[in-house]
Parts: structure tokens; C-alpha cells; sequence
């Protein structure tokens, strides 16, 4: 990874707790869904997917879930709110769109998101996008509840312009909520129950992408065709390390 200096050009509370954040970088480029390390004067690298694609670079998109005060993801925002410049080390990451050279000719390419996970997999559907892939893309993204869901905009020009499927699934919904609901796996074995000739990117919390490709191999898909960054950090809960 590379030493980069970033200009900020906005910080935007977008939803109840997920900022944006937009940057400028110069002489410095990213495969999509790669993510950087904001490094705070502290010397704390923390890693955020990025949201955008390399298309629209010198400019980057990061989302950034702020818990709460105390989160060391209020201390990230209260870096980039307070300076001009930050720095930053990118990029990083295996799962992205040139992890096998199958991506471009596979038949259909699942995009598989848990919250702020949809940061990776927005950059890959807009990439996907710009390349005039000619297969089939499904993106699905998880969320609690209905107040969680951001970038309404985005989400409905994708629904109204592509031919590429956008799923948003919630857990949690209430009696306003007219989409669908249950759990993120359960809608994308609903709609596919043959992943043989699949590929899947998965980005979410060590648990989520773990279970959510225990349930993705029942159906045909094998691991060597998905990917993940959890892959890089965390073994299988469920099955010890070789």
C-alpha cells in the first residue's frame, strides 16, 4: 500500500449514524472493491471500503458508520471533519474484480452486502456498469431496518436503469416497509437455487459472510469462487484453522 495524501471535499451525515465522505486523490489508482486505511495522527489505521469506482477517480467515496461518540469511527470522522488533508494508504484487498480471471466471463456475478458492507459492493455494481458486463449481476444488501437503508437515490436509479438486480433486505421492518424482509441468504437462495455457474462477492461481519457462504455452498457455488476480505483475517468460525 502506498502512502497517499487526500484532499477532503465533504463530510455529510447521510442517515441517522453512515456519513459520506468524499476525497481527492491525485496519481494514485484502486481495482474496485479494494478499500483504503484512513491513518489517524495517533498512528491507528483503520480500513474502509471504497464506495466508489475507479472511473470517477480523482474522487473517492468512503461510508462510514459512526456508532456511537466513544467508536473509534467517531474518531475517524472527527479527523477528516477537522482538516483540509489526511492521510491515507491505499489500496488494499484481494476481493475485488480482478481476483480470478473467471470474473469476466462468468455467467452471473452475486454481490452480497451486511450494512456498510455495501460501500465494496456499490463500487463493484458501478464498475460492473462502466464495463458493460454482459452477464448478470444481483446485488443484495442486509439491513436491520428500514432507518438503516442510505443512499435512496443511488438504490432507485439502479433499479429504474440497469438491467442488474438491487435487493434491499430487511430484518427488522415495520408496518411502513414495502420490500422485502427475513434474511439475506434466505432472499438470495429464494431467487437462485442453482449457483453452480455463480460467483459471489460477500462483504459484511466475520459471522454474516461466513454463514452466508455456508448456505451459498448448498446450493452448487464453491469457496474457490467467492471472495471476501474476512477471507484474509478471520478463519471459518465453524471449522478450524489447517
Amino acid at each position: 500500500m502506498k502512502n497517499v495524501t487526500a484532499k477532503v471535499s465533504s463530510v455529510e451525515r447521510i442517515n441517522k449514524n453512515v456519513y459520506e465522505v468524499t476525497l481527492k486523490i491525485d496519481n494514485t489508482s484502486f481495482i474496485a472493491g479494494q478499500y483504503l486505511m484512513v491513518v489517524l495522527p495517533t498512528g491507528e489505521q483503520v480500513p474502509y471500503s471504497i464506495g466508489s469506482a475507479p472511473h470517477v477517480l480523482p474522487n473517492i467515496t468512503l461510508f462510514i458508520l459512526v456508532s456511537d461518540s466513544n467508536s473509534l469511527a467517531n474518531k475517524v470522522i472527527e479527523y477528516i471533519s477537522a482538516n483540509d488533508h489526511i492521510d491515507i494508504k491505499m489500496p488494499g484487498g484481494d476481493s475485488h474484480l480482478e481476483s480470478g480471471a473467471f470474473v469476466e466471463s462468468a455467467e452471473h456475478i452475486l454481490l452480497i452486502a451486511g450494512g456498510t458492507g455495501f460501500s465494496q459492493m456499490k463500487s463493484l455494481y458501478d464498475s460492473l456498469i462502466k464495463r458493460q458486463f454482459k452477464g448478470h449481476v444481483s446485488l443484495y444488501w442486509g439491513l436491520r431496518t428500514p432507518d438503516d437503508i442510505f443512499m435512496q437515490d443511488w438504490i432507485k436509479q439502479a433499479q429504474d436503469e440497469h438491467t442488474f438486480s438491487l435487493d434491499v433486505v430487511v430484518n427488522d421492518a415495520d408496518e411502513s416497509w414495502q420490500g422485502r424482509t427475513g434474511w439475506l441468504y434466505e432472499a438470495v437462495l429464494e431467487d437462485h437455487p442453482d449457483l453452480s455457474n455463480s460467483i459471489a462477492f460477500i462483504s459484511g461481519s466475520v459471522g454474516m459472510v461466513y454463514g452466508t457462504l455456508d448456505q451459498l455452498e448448498t446450493r452448487g457455488i464453491s469457496k474457490e469462487h467467492c471472495f471476501s476480505d474476512v477471507f484474509a483475517y478471520a478463519p471459518h468460525p465453524s471449522k478450524p484453522a489447517q
